[in-house]
């Protein structure tokens, strides 16, 4: 069998060459000669193409995908190529440009209503190609449950959080009649305001509900004081909702002396939150009856002497004004809405405490309209303090920095009935921190978006527990319960970030302003205008800044908490040898500040 396949093998051997030789060549000599074999034409790689026809994207939407924009390659699928977009706000994912997780477009904040924007696309070959695309905003009209913080039982509204309100009026208050402390008015003036400003926050009864709002002068709003917005809704004191007042199981015991951290002098008074509002209050009283005996104050420093006709503004330089009202916007309103209606007990009772249960969902009340659950979401939103339509306004129109003429200063007849009013149509406390440092950010690479993420969060969780009316949330689907905790969670957190950034916006403003800074005072040749200013932008700075311990999700470490305040201070430090190296602490706290929110650096510089 060997020899036979051997043999063959030589016969179809000799065969072949024959036919070659026959074939293929005219030589004598029988010589093979081998044919060409064609040279392989192998496809040249083109770059891929993007096609933007008629692109656009609904408002009010975070994550919201662009249509009309499609990516494609000859070699690679459109979800394996590699893209950059000039605009921060967006992403390319799946081969898809859409908006970030946390970013929604404004119809009414965007010129002509469109985004412009260059995305470049690369395959795996290194082949590219840039393309600019215009993107249309598509408006939103006003949506119950959607755009518009709306929402009904049985055809009735289910929202209610006038007692928030009462108190963003009270804070608000307080503020504008520490303002008039000065020393132009008379004696009597003087006293008189200063009662009734610390009436409006520490009075245990109704004694200051019919005094009129000076805060809203010449904004035509439809409640004039305290009792035309709600029944005795006290602030601090013993009755008050601040921390460590307010009977609510709170994730700290603000009483005890040592959990309440951030500030060191309390004078004569407890080292409580509720303490730090009595010692600043105590602060002011001594400033007016040191003016009210006829002795001047005077600021000296570095050889330099301003006097303070303003007496909510200390030697030292503090603005008592700003201090109470930015201490109280934490102690009082974040507390509340992160520490007691929307913390866990919203949700569930890990410890087993008999004496709490969860708020619930089954029944609606009556006579007010909604469950509890809907009602512990609301005032968590009251005390944020945007109104129903906020995402209407731009963000200009909320910082009071021009825009259409029906929201240019904040608020918003949006009913157009009896004026503006303050339960539902204006904008109160951190809504316009929010939108002020989102305006701040605008012309950056990664801008933000504070108040659609929160503002989104508060809608869309809402509308989950309205949608789950008649049942508690034990008994909800696994989906609806992770998504209400994923909203809670989003909406406190966008809310702390845009304090923190205004934290950071006034450690900029206090290290260097062109109203008066660190420098200017540590030149000596100050005036009192730049002396305010320096101690206005400390006071909002520090104020704010003690915000973040009230929040028992803040992304704050208790360390780095402490770290933050030591390096701030209870004071700024204005002598000329001091100086620099406050401003490098500063610095520091706001190194801290923007790690632990993920700032990006070219915001926390611009802020």
């Amino acid at each position: 069998m060997a020899l036979r396949k051997s043999l063959l093998a030589t016969a179809v051997l000799a065969a072949t060459v024959g036919l070659t030789g026959c074939g293929g060549s005219s030589s004598d000599n029988n010589t093979v000669t081998t044919p060409e074999t064609p040279a392989t034409t192998t496809p040249s790689n083109k770059a891929p193409t993007i096609t933007a026809d008629s692109a656009s994207v609904i408002e009010d939407t975070l994550g919201a995908e662009v249509t009309g924009v499609v990516f494609e390659d000859d070699s690679d699928e459109a979800s394996a190529l590699t893209y950059t977009v000039s605009d921060g706000r967006f992403e390319i994912v799946e081969g898809k440009l859409k908006l970030k997780a946390f970013n929604a477009l404004n119809f009414e904040q965007e010129a002509e209503q469109k985004v412009g924007l260059t995305v470049t696309a690369t395959d795996s070959a290194g082949e590219k190609v840039e393309q600019a695309i215009e993107v249309a905003i598509t408006d939103m009209e006003p949506t119950a449950g959607k755009n518009l913080y709306a929402f009904v039982n049985e055809g009735n509204s289910s929202v209610a959080y006038s007692g928030q309100t009462s108190r963003h009026a009270a804070m608000a208050e307080a503020k504008s009649l520490l303002g008039k402390l000065t020393t132009d008015v008379s004696v009597d003036d003087r006293n008189t305001t200063l009662t009734v400003a610390e009436g409006f926050i520490l009075a245990q009864d109704e004694s200051f509900h019919g005094s009129a709002f000076t805060f809203t002068e010449g904004k035509g709003v439809a409640q004039t004081n305290l009792g035309e917005i709600s029944s005795k809704k006290t602030v601090a004191g013993a009755g008050g909702k601040i921390a460590g007042s307010d009977a609510s199981p709170m994730n700290k015991e603000w009483n005890n002396g040592t959990s309440f951290v951030g500030w060191t002098e309390f004078g004569t008074f407890e080292k409580t939150p509720n303490g730090l509002v009595e010692y600043y209050f105590d602060l002011i009283k001594k400033q007016v009856e040191t003016a009210n005996g006829g002795t001047k104050i005077f600021a000296e420093h570095n050889e330099g002497s301003v006097e303070l006709t303003k007496l909510y503004v200390t030697p030292e330089g503090l603005d008592v004004a700003q201090l109470i009202q930015k201490h109280l916007n934490g102690a009082v309103s974040l507390s509340q809405g992160a520490d007691d209606y929307m913390d866990e007990l919203l949700f569930s009772n890990p410890e087993g405490n008999t004496e709490i249960s969860p708020a619930q969902n089954a029944e609606v009340d009556a006579d007010k309209n909604y469950t509890d659950m809907e009602h512990k979401w609301d005032e968590a939103y009251g005390y944020f303090g945007a109104a129903i339509n906020y995402l209407e306004y731009s963000d200009d129109e909320i910082a009071g920095k021009g825009g259409r003429p029906e929201f240019e200063n904040g608020y918003n007849d949006f009913d157009g009935q009896n004026g503006i009013d303050l339960k539902s149509e204006y904008n109160f406390g951190n809504s316009g921190n929010a939108a002020k440092r989102d305006r701040g950010t605008k012309s950056n690479a990664n801008p933000t978006d504070f108040s659609a993420a929160a503002q989104i969060a508060f809608i869309n969780g809402r509308a989950i527990i309205n949608k789950n009316v008649g049942t508690n949330i034990d008994q909800w689907s696994a989906e609806d319960q992770a998504e209400l905790k994923k909203y809670r969670d989003q909406a406190l957190l966008y809310w702390e970030k845009s304090i923190a950034a205004t934290v950071v916006h006034y450690i900029n403003d206090t290290i260097s302003h062109e109203d008066g800074d660190l420098k200017d005072i540590a030149g000596g040749a100050y005036t009192a205008e730049q002396f305010y200013a320096v101690a206005k932008h400390w006071s909002e700075m520090k104020g704010f800044a003690l915000n973040s311990q009230f929040n028992p999700h803040s992304p704050v470490t208790d360390e780095q908490f402490k770290e933050i305040h030591q390096l701030m201070g209870d004071a700024p430090k204005l002598a000329a040898a001091d100086v620099d190296a406050y401003i490098a602490d500063l610095e520091k706290a706001r190194d801290i500040i923007a790690q632990a929110y993920n700032f990006d650096a070219d915001n926390v510089a611009n802020w």
